[in-house]
């Protein structure tokens, strides 16, 4: 209904789990990894925890999207409300095998042949199983009987259990404790921050093609945040309805006063029951804020709350977004912004990230009939081309101090589109830079932190095949090649033993402090793209390299 009014090419806030709208918040990221690391070092259950709308699904179906057909083969089930013979039947008919018998010990010695069979062409098994909370301890004991099958050395099935927080609960039973001591990783997914509801937001309207025909003001946002929790379903169903109420309104600025409305209609609340939980709202923010200027800012929430403050315009952002920067910078900047906007963001990023590829001698893409959205087209991209792309938050100038090759992600003042520019360091305080600018392909440093977000992206080559993480737990071969990089980097000094001993576990929070990562005694996906390239058959690419001339 609204959306061509908006200029969108499609609803941003619908509930249906669209994976071209998938956002992955750090809570997401971090259940990920725990997923992923579960299954890779086969410690045959995992549980996932997470409140309605957190985005269990979404995490799984990055999950299942990321296990490949050649190394993994995956069922998932998502009614678990059977009995154990249905749920073995189930399971059986997920991968393809015969599942008509109705006797337990035939449907389990079918499933253990063909495990057995993956298991020597060396595939791992993984079943999912969504809504877990829902199945009855006899089910659950079933799945127990299931983990049982396994060669001396390895777990023959992963099994992930996903389920609300009553899951905890019924695992916690007297009669399922052999169960609950089996799961080796545990992770409970947690909200999405105000900062993350703010990109989640800006991603999906992103995504629906937004064109800045509409545009939420940041008081809109926080409000969206504190009366949402941050859970990804109840910030679809605020803003779905707060656009429908601007679009009767004839408004292109969602303001407090289109939420509160949105929240009222929602929930069907009485009007003085609404006031009472926005003004709650409206103290929590005002708190927050520490600024007694922006009281004002609020008092409609309070007393007049149907009756919307001026509204946040793209001419007052760009004031504040000047008034940050001062005389020649300013200037600069407003340059470098319109710049940027003379060009077509999908073709700003086909050719930054093709620009990178190439340094790598792998092939370009050609044409995308998507649009390229970060990071979620550039990974599947780099991934078909033996490459990754990992995400990092902080400075340039920690980044560049990465030497390696960059998407720096960009914003333009007054809209939520970014554009990444490929960005590879030079000398004298400057870059190289793809797609160029006035004309150049290089930037000095102090012009591009100008328009920097703080949001960067590292392309890079596991050429060692490591792990996404590496821990204590890991096998004796990814320890060796561990402490091998450690290393060669300078940071390790003891034998290449395999042993994780202090020693291992000192080395790599010298080099994480000094390459600038948070110290962790895991080395996780950042710390490895970083440290891979200390690796003897690493060659780190330059436009040298490539073949591009600076």
């Amino acid at each position: 209904m609204y959306s061509n009014y908006f200029g969108f090419n499609e609803k941003p806030f619908t509930l249906t789990p669209n994976p071209r709208f998938i956002y992955l918040s750090k809570s997401h990221k971090d259940a990920f990894a725990h997923l992923l690391y579960g299954i890779n070092n086969h410690y045959g259950f995992i549980e996932l925890i997470g409140e309605v709308g957190t985005g269990k699904t979404t995490v799984l179906r990055t999950l299942l999207g990321q296990l490949h057909e050649d190394s993994y083969r995956c069922a998932l089930i998502f009614n678990p409300c059977l009995s154990g013979v249905e749920l073995l039947r189930s399971i059986n008919h997920e991968f393809g095998l015969p599942a008509q018998t109705e006797f337990a010990n035939e449907l389990l010695a079918e499933l253990n042949r063909f495990l057995l069979a993956e298991n020597s062409r060396g595939v791992t098994v993984v079943l999912v199983i969504d809504e877990a909370q829902n199945l009855q301890p006899v089910v659950l004991e079933q799945l127990r009987l299931i983990s049982n099958l396994e060669t001396e050395n390895d777990k023959l099935i992963q099994i992930v259990l996903a389920g609300q927080p009553e899951l905890e609960s019924l695992l916690a039973k007297p009669e399922l404790r052999q169960l609950n001591q089996r799961i080796a990783v545990r992770y409970k997914l947690k909200p999405m921050s105000s900062e993350e509801t703010n990109s989640y937001i800006g991603h999906r309207m992103t995504v629906a093609g937004e064109t800045g025909g509409v545009s939420f003001s940041r008081n809109a946002i926080r409000l969206v945040h504190l009366l949402s929790g941050g859970t990804p379903r109840e910030i679809n169903n605020l803003c779905d309805r707060a656009l429908l109420i601007a679009y009767g309104d004839e408004q292109r600025t969602v303001t407090p006063e289109f939420i509160a409305r949105a929240r009222r209609e929602i929930q069907y609340l009485p009007r003085k029951k609404m006031r009472a939980r926005i003004l709650i709202a409206a103290i929590v923010l005002i708190l927050v804020a520490g600024i007694a200027t922006q009281i004002s800012t609020f008092d409609f929430m309070a007393w007049r709350l149907y009756h919307p403050p001026a509204a946040d315009t793209v001419h007052e952002a760009k004031a504040r977004q000047e008034n940050s920067h001062s005389g020649t910078d300013q200037q600069r900047y407003r340059m470098l912004e319109q710049e940027l906007q003379a060009y077509d963001q999908n073709d700003v990023h086909l050719r930054a990230f093709n620009t990178l590829i190439a340094y790598w001698g792998a092939p370009p893409v050609t044409h995308t009939s998507r649009e390229l959205t970060v990071p979620k087209q550039f990974t599947k991209l780099a991934k078909k081309r033996n490459l990754h792309v990992t995400a990092y938050k902080g400075s340039l100038e920690q980044a560049i101090r990465f030497g390696m090759p960059i998407l720096v992600e960009t914003r333009v003042t007054g809209t939520q589109k970014n554009y990444c520019l490929a960005v590879t360091p030079a000398k004298n305080n400057s870059c190289f830079i793809s797609p160029t600018l006035f004309n150049r392909n290089s930037l000095s440093l102090s012009d591009l932190q100008l328009l920097v977000s703080g949001t960067f992206y590292l392309v890079w080559h596991n050429s060692g095949q490591l792990p996404d993480m590496i821990t204590a737990d890991s096998s004796v071969y990814m320890i060796k090649k561990l402490q091998l990089l450690l290393t060669q980097a300078g940071s390790f000094h003891g034998a290449v033993d395999g042993m994780y001993g202090l020693s291992t576990a000192q080395a790599i929070r010298d080099f994480q402090q000094t390459t600038g990562i948070a110290p962790d005694e895991s080395v996780g996906e950042l710390t490895l793209a970083v440290l891979s390239h200390y690796g003897r058959t690493q060659k780190t690419p330059s436009p040298a390299s490539s073949g591009q001339t600076p």
